[in-house]
């Protein structure tokens, strides 16, 4: 006899399981309608605020939210998800400068004296860009590197994926600096001015020009969206040497402030999100309201400066009492003269980084991490021998610069 396929009711309990069903069902019911208790206008103005939200984050990046920039970065991280064959990794040419040594998004970057090169953390080349410079430097922001030749007149911008551009200079190239927009500065000689700035949009168009009649600027930053700039430079008053810092607003001809600085020259300096700049000198470090023009500093007191590390307003220094010292104080500051950190170490400092809440230095052979907020050590690792510079990937991993190699270490 051929057999029925079984079919099954709903599972009840035992003892009066279709009361339980029915009660299920209510209960169901009940539980839909709280769900729905929820007025339908909480949803409306919900999404308004979203879009709001959106609508923002797109004004106030809309400098870098282009489709080219999207582009790149969309194939920036499809190039960065490779695998390595590890580190070390080999110098292109073989020689480099120490101040062109940096991490950018946890990558090792670096330009030699014939390329500019990223590896990930697994030492797979992510950008290999050749360049004719034969002193070249490098400024990076927004994923866009700037590098020239010092007293040279050519330069280039690249982005991981592409170049930007690739021109030369009217006049010799002193410094220059890059944003996040992709507008750009050089700072030229000039055979009429102690030294002239000229300021670029993204396509290399010239957006403002300035000349210094006495000052010869040595250091420049912009702001993340091009359209303001700082300046710094060295010239001679009542009989000896100052720094002039200039704070501009590139749609005003004039510099909207001005202040001096004694018996610094400055090096280098960076614009912090939080509306000041920061610029190290050989003597002092000082920073600079973009807001108000009011100026604080830091003074030495005679102590020689070994080396720094500057991440917008917030910078990172080694100073030793004197040259060769066998002892060096790390002060870390961030948009202030007032040190939050302060370590001493048992030996001369030759480089430092900053990664989060992570500082690192290079002492001794050896790279050593503390915690910027306590001075806790957080580990330490071999740097080799012919170490010369560091910079951190992320708050445990650095790469090492060395003589004709990068390498890699771990804090434990």
């Amino acid at each position: 006899m051929e057999k029925k396929g079984k079919r099954y009711a709903p599972q009840q309990e035992p003892g009066g399981g279709e009361e339980i069903n029915l009660l299920k069902k209510k209960k169901t019911k009940k539980s839909k309608k709280k769900k729905s208790l929820v007025p339908k206008w909480v949803y409306k103005v919900s999404l308004i605020l979203l879009a709001a939200v959106l609508v923002l984050v797109w004004w106030f990046n809309r400098e870098s939210l282009t489709p080219e920039n999207i582009s790149d970065w969309i194939q920036t991280r499809i190039v960065g998800m490779g695998v390595g064959d590890g580190y070390p990794v080999e110098v292109p040419g073989g020689e480099s400068d120490v101040g062109n040594f940096l991490s950018v998004d946890g990558e090792a970057v670096l330009v030699s004296n014939t390329a500019l090169t990223a590896w990930n953390s697994t030492g797979k080349a992510t950008m290999s860009v050749q360049h004719s410079s034969n002193q070249p430097a490098v400024k990076e922001a927004g994923g866009r590197y700037l590098i020239y030749g010092v007293g040279e007149t050519g330069y280039q911008i690249n982005t991981h994926t592409r170049s930007l551009l690739s021109k030369d200079a009217e006049e010799k190239i002193l410094t220059g600096a890059i944003s996040a927009s992709g507008r750009y500065a050089l700072v030229t000689q000039s055979e009429d001015y102690a030294s002239r700035m000229t300021v670029y949009m993204a396509d290399g168009s010239v957006q403002y020009e300035y000349d210094f009649s006495q000052t010869h600027i040595t250091a420049v930053a912009l702001s993340a969206d091009g359209v303001r700039g700082f300046a710094a430079g060295i010239t001679a008053q009542d009989g000896g040497l100052v720094s002039v810092l200039y704070i501009f607003d590139f749609n005003q001809e004039e510099p909207v402030y001005t202040a001096v600085s004694a018996d610094t020259l400055l090096l280098e300096a960076q614009w912090g999100e939080d509306g000041k700049v920061c610029a190290v000198g050989d003597r002092k470090i000082l920073w600079m309201d973009t807001n108000s023009g009011e100026t604080e500093e830091y003074d030495y007191d005679g102590a020689t400066l070994e080396a720094y590390c500057l991440d917008g307003s917030r910078a990172l220094l080694s100073l030793s009492s004197y040259a060769g010292s066998d002892a060096c104080r790390v002060l870390e500051f961030r948009a202030s003269s007032s040190p939050v950190t302060q370590l001493e170490t048992g030996g001369d400092v030759t480089s430092v980084s900053l990664y989060g809440e992570t500082l690192a230095v290079l002492s001794n052979k050896t790279v050593s991490a503390y915690s910027s907020e306590t001075g806790e050590s957080l580990g330490s690792c071999q740097a080799g021998s012919d170490a010369r510079a560091i910079a951190l990937g992320n708050e445990s991993m650095v790469y090492i610069l060395g003589v004709s190699e990068v390498r890699q270490g771990s804090f434990s």
